[in-house]
C-alpha cells in the first residue's frame, strides 16, 4: 500500500467511525480522544487529516452528502431520462414514480442507518454541517421534485405549494428510515428487505397517483 493510499484509507476509516459516533452522541457528546480510541488511531491522526474534531465532523457531513447525492442523483437521473426539461405532464408523472420507487430502495438500505442518525441530529439542532447536507443532496432532490409537480399541474400550482408538496413526498420515504423502529413495530416486520420494499413501493406509488390526480383535477386549495 503506497503512502497516499494509506492516507486515504485512514481518512475513510476515521470518517466511518465518526459518522456512527457523532450520530449516536452528537459532536459535543464524544471527545477527540474517544473518537481516536474507537478508530484505533492516535489523536494526532485526527488533527493531521482534519485539523481536529470539528473538521472531522464537517468531513463526515460532506461524506454523507456526497454518498446520498450519488445514490439519489442516480435515481434523479433515471427520472430525468423519463422526463427531460421539455417533458409534458404525463412524462413528469412517470418521472416522479420512477424517482419515488428508486428512492425507497435507497433510503431503506442498511447503509443509510448511520447516516440517518447524523442527519436527524442536524435537523433538530442545525450546525454548519446542515448546510453541507442540504446543499449536497437535499436541495437537488427537492428542486427536481418541485419542478416535476409543477409540470404535472400544468403550472397551476403555487410555487410554495409545490415546494411543500415536494417536502411531504420526500418525507413519506424518509419515515421508513428515520422512524424505522416505529415502522417495524406497527407492521410486525422484523426487517425491511426486498419483500417489504415492494409493499412500501406499491403503496407509496398508489398515494403518489392519488395526490397527482387531485392536482390535475385542480383541487389544490
Amino acid at each position: 500500500m503506497d503512502d497516499e493510499t494509506g492516507k486515504s484509507a485512514t481518512r475513510a476509516h476515521l470518517i466511518g467511525i465518526a459518522i456512527d459516533c457523532f450520530g449516536r452522541a452528537g459532536p459535543d457528546g464524544i471527545s477527540t480522544r474517544e473518537l481516536a480510541r474507537r478508530a484505533d488511531k492516535p489523536m494526532s491522526a485526527i488533527t493531521y487529516h482534519f485539523g481536529g474534531k470539528d473538521g472531522l465532523y464537517l468531513a463526515a457531513a460532506r461524506h454523507i452528502a456526497a454518498q446520498l447525492g450519488t445514490w439519489l442523483g442516480a435515481a434523479l437521473d433515471e427520472a430525468g431520462a423519463v422526463c427531460g426539461d421539455d417533458g409534458d405532464a404525463a412524462a413528469a408523472r412517470a418521472a416522479l414514480r420512477t424517482f419515488l420507487n428508486g428512492a425507497i430502495g435507497i433510503m431503506t438500505r442498511p447503509e443509510t442507518e448511520a447516516f440517518a442518525r447524523f442527519i436527524i441530529r442536524e435537523q433538530s439542532d442545525p450546525t454548519e454541517a446542515f448546510n453541507v447536507l442540504y446543499e449536497g443532496f437535499m436541495k437537488r432532490v427537492l428542486d427536481r421534485v418541485t419542478a416535476l409537480l409543477a409540470r404535472v399541474s400544468g403550472g397551476a400550482l403555487d410555487p410554495l405549494d409545490a415546494r411543500v408538496r415536494a417536502v411531504m413526498l420526500f418525507g413519506q420515504i424518509l419515515v421508513f428510515r428515520i422512524a424505522r423502529a416505529a415502522v417495524l413495530r406497527a407492521t410486525g416486520w422484523n426487517d425491511i428487505g426486498p419483500a417489504e420494499q415492494q409493499v412500501i413501493g406499491r403503496i407509496a406509488l398508489d398515494q403518489l397517483d392519488a395526490i397527482l390526480d387531485r392536482i390535475v383535477q385542480g383541487e389544490t386549495a
